[in-house]
């Protein structure tokens, strides 16, 4: 005898916004998210002090608004910490190429003119004296055409470099101060292996240097 058929379950089809997320749900949580991550924008061309315009040059409104972020932040940061060092850097002109935040370099290049380099070579040699910065003659390996005679800022981490030579001078940044301790000089190194690897947003955080817009 055939046994009679048992009744299956009846299977039922769960609604389609259980099975697959709401694309509009998803994009309402993640935007306060997004938002609160956007990089707060950097100063202005109108909020740079005068000193800084006047490096910039004539057509410096253009030239700022033309470079790229990491560019902006290399050039607010080196100036933001040498006005903080009390240098002024009043009569130095950039060179053409004389912002680089790049995957080689985070400096700034100024043309050799003789009385505003002799300027500031006196500025730094006061902060030497007062223990603001170090002497550190800048290795003719990674700073050749800057490398006759510098000094370092006297700090052990984000530390400003300042070459002189017949190229002119050169400002820039280190993780590291390989003057203040063993560790340091080792991390220094290591450091050399991927230059122009520092983010100067970060770096001005860890120093209290601020280089973002109120606007």
């Amino acid at each position: 005898m055939i046994s009679p058929a048992r009744s299956l379950p009846v299977l039922r089809a769960s609604p389609l916004s259980a099975l697959v997320p709401s694309t509009v749900s998803r994009a309402a949580a993640v935007a306060p998210v997004a938002a609160r991550s956007a990089a707060p924008s950097l100063l202005t061309y109108d909020e740079l002090t005068a000193t800084q315009r006047s490096l910039l040059g004539a057509d410096g409104r253009a030239r700022f608004d033309g470079l790229s972020r990491k560019e902006k932040g290399v050039f607010l940061l080196h100036t933001a910490r040498l006005a903080r060092n009390g240098v002024d850097l009043t009569g130095l002109r950039l060179k053409p190429d004389g912002i680089q935040g790049n995957g080689l370099r985070v400096q700034l290049l100024f043309e050799n003119d003789p009385q505003a380099v002799q300027r500031l070579k006196d500025q730094l040699q006061r902060g030497v004296e007062a223990g603001r910065f170090a002497d550190d003659k800048p290795s003719s390996l990674f700073h050749r055409g800057y490398d006759e005679s510098g000094v370092r800022e006297s700090v052990s981490k984000y530390t400003l470099q300042i070459g002189f030579g017949p190229e002119g001078v050169f400002v820039d940044m280190d993780r590291y101060n390989p003057l203040t301790s063993r560790w340091n000089q080792l991390m220094h190194w290591a450091e050399v292996i991927t230059p122009g690897n520092i983010d100067p947003e970060q770096a001005a955080r860890a120093l209290g240097e601020n280089i973002w817009s109120s606007r």
